[in-house]
């Protein structure tokens, strides 16, 4: 697999936005349960580090150009190529982000249109990334498992994000100045960041059979036109690396449910334990992870 700088890329800029969509879903939460200052505290930095992801899955994307300067040249033909296109929305994504950001730091007030442009650009941005590969001539990416895939990791990876950045700032906010709550995420809003993390991962594996049916039916009636030759034999040669990926993110949906369950039983104690929660959200991000590895590794 010589693929690493798109893996990061790609993997980087689901982490993105999806974490910046949970910011924004999850921002009049946050908005009634800090005061002022803490809350411009806690938006700015998650703001911050968003922006700082997007910039490192930018910097990643551009090695794979060979030449950095050359990078300008890729948007010749945002009307005919996806790759155009998506690195257009990219940098219209980032430069949004980063408006965001300045607004936020010089009014100490949220944007919310601001926020909310960014996200739609956001989302438009992973639509374009999984178009590249979706129309292309490797017979393992032609197929809707790519859209899948990729939107499946951006709710995955940003709802376990941002829990671990609040239970982060949960720990160390007082260094920083943001006097943050132990219990700032409700029981309520634990079982919406489980539900976006359980549809996203479970749904993507529902529809691996579907996936499946499609390597069939294409195995001896297509045949690709880039090496790998037959992507479909080299899909199938990785089985047990794939297997892993999917018990690794059964396990992380599980393991998060279970960590709710128990502190519905524990509910009187005055600080409850989040430790398994954050277990499960680390390996959920590391079964993405896996996952992306396994989408590359069949070029």
């Amino acid at each position: 697999m010589n693929e690493w700088s798109l893996l990061i890329f790609t993997f980087m800029m689901n982490a993105t936005i999806g974490l910046a969509l949970m910011t924004g879903l999850f921002a009049r939460r946050l908005s009634h349960t800090l005061n002022a200052e803490s809350y411009y505290r806690v938006m700015l930095l998650a703001l911050l580090i968003i922006c700082g992801l997007a910039g490192l899955g930018s910097i990643a994307s551009i090695t794979h150009l060979g030449v950095p300067l050359n990078a300008p040249n890729a948007i010749r033909n945002v009307f005919s190529s996806w790759l155009s296109r998506e690195v257009a929305v990219t940098a219209i994504f980032v430069g949004s982000l980063g408006l965001t950001f300045l607004w936020l730091w010089r009014t100490r007030k949220l944007s919310i249109l601001l926020l909310s442009s960014s996200i739609l650009i956001g989302l438009f941005d992973i639509y374009c990334m999984a178009s590249i590969y979706r129309h292309t001539s490797i017979l393992t990416w032609m197929d809707n498992n790519t859209y899948v895939m990729f939107f499946g990791a951006m709710l995955t990876l940003g709802s376990a994000l941002f829990f671990l950045l609040i239970k982060i700032l949960e720990c160390i906010g007082h260094k920083v100045g943001i006097d943050i709550p132990q219990q700032t995420l409700s029981i309520r809003n634990q079982w919406q960041l489980w539900s976006i993390m359980a549809i996203s991962l479970i749904g993507r594996l529902l529809y691996q059979p579907i996936y499946e049916q499609y390597l069939t039916s294409t195995r001896y009636s297509q045949t690709s036109v880039t090496f790998p030759l037959s992507p479909i034999d080299v899909y199938y040669s990785i089985g047990t690396l794939r297997a892993m990926c999917w018990v690794l993110a059964v396990f992380a949906v599980f393991i998060c449910g279970y960590s709710i369950v128990k502190q519905l039983k524990q509910k009187n104690q005055p600080k409850p334990n989040h430790t398994l929660f954050i277990i499960g959200c680390i390996i959920a991000i590391i079964a993405d992870f896996m996952l992306r590895y396994v989408f590359y590794s069949i070029h």
